[in-house]
């Protein structure tokens, strides 16, 4: 494993030595991290930046496409003063195509160049898997199947807190793809918090039957369907999942609620903040972005800070 002369071995004792779900987190992992974050985007603010990573090598093995994750990931290694390398489309490696070698070939080779990985895979619950099998470096979730995406849903609890001053209290609708790797994560996180959630799914885009058994284990009571425009006035915060597939479980296309200025200024408290992890299609107008509801661009923009503080805390450094 590389690292810098001289530099201990990462100790990946923040909640874990890997960050592969939100169910290992607890209240008091999150706040610490809300901390660090707070000290992190500071830090960004005043072009005050520490290099505690100097030397640190981070590895972004991405077997499905990504804009954010993989950029956020890195631009917070390299604001930490580390370097990364690594591939975001298998198919411009051995990762894919005739001479494909296996996923666990390629995370023991990674395993000895760098000090964490950062790992997308298609299969849900695949980077729990090859975490049991690395040996020195770190790994990180960056999103898998239709499991979780426990980074995204830090971002997701960190922009709550720096809105509204604290997650305790809050009302949350979640709407549009309840299948989404997004939300089962949010919810895992939620569960450390008393907050109430609603939940409205797309036609063809609820979970599926008997899941919702695992939400009410793993996270907050959720009440599940209803009105979108009744339940509105009643809410702190919009969540909606992307659609990335306009497609239900059965094969026939749908539409998405679509979140636009008119619902929202007819039906919403004036306090409303509206989530979404991006990419965006139908679901979410562009003639928000100028709105006081808009908290999406600050949610994207925390997650420098959020990748920071959770990489900072990983290493102890």
């Amino acid at each position: 494993m590389s690292s810098a002369p001289g530099a201990a071995a990462p100790s990946g004792g923040f909640a874990g030595r890997h960050a592969l779900s939100m169910r290992q987190y607890g209240r008091e992992d999150l706040e610490l991290l809300f901390r660090t974050a707070d000290v992190m985007a500071d830090r960004l603010q005043r072009a005050f930046l520490r290099r505690p990573l100097d030397g640190r090598i981070m590895m972004t093995a991405f077997f499905e496409p990504s804009t954010r994750t993989r950029l956020v990931h890195e631009t917070a290694m390299l604001r930490l003063g580390g370097t990364v390398s690594g591939f975001a489309d298998p198919s411009v490696t051995r990762a894919e195509g005739s001479t494909a070698e296996s996923d666990e070939d390629i995370l023991r080779m990674l395993d000895s160049y760098a000090d964490v990985i950062v790992l997308r895979h298609p299969t849900t619950g695949r980077p729990a898997e090859l975490a049991a099998r690395l040996t020195g470096a770190l790994l990180i979730n960056g999103g898998d199947g239709t499991g979780e995406h426990p980074t995204q849903a830090m971002v997701d609890l960190y922009t709550l807190y720096r809105r509204f001053g604290s997650i305790d209290g809050l009302r949350l609708l979640l709407v549009n793809d309840l299948r989404m790797r997004c939300v089962n994560s949010l919810l895992l996180g939620l569960r450390n918090f008393d907050c109430e959630v609603s939940a409205v799914a797309t036609d063809g885009m609820d979970r599926p039957e008997g899941e919702e058994a695992d939400w009410a284990s793993d996270g907050p009571p959720v009440t599940i369907g209803g009105s979108v425009v009744e339940l509105l006035p009643k809410v702190d915060v919009l969540y909606s999942s992307p659609t990335v597939s306009l497609r239900s479980a059965a094969g026939d296309r749908t539409r998405p609620l679509t979140i636009d200025r008119r619902l929202l200024e007819e039906h919403a408290g004036r306090h409303l903040a509206v989530l979404h992890p991006l990419p965006r299609k139908g679901e979410l107008a562009t003639d928000v972005d100028d709105t006081p509801f808009n908290a999406y661009w600050a949610q994207a923009t925390y997650g420098v800070a959020v990748r920071m503080a959770l990489l900072t805390l990983m290493f102890d450094a």
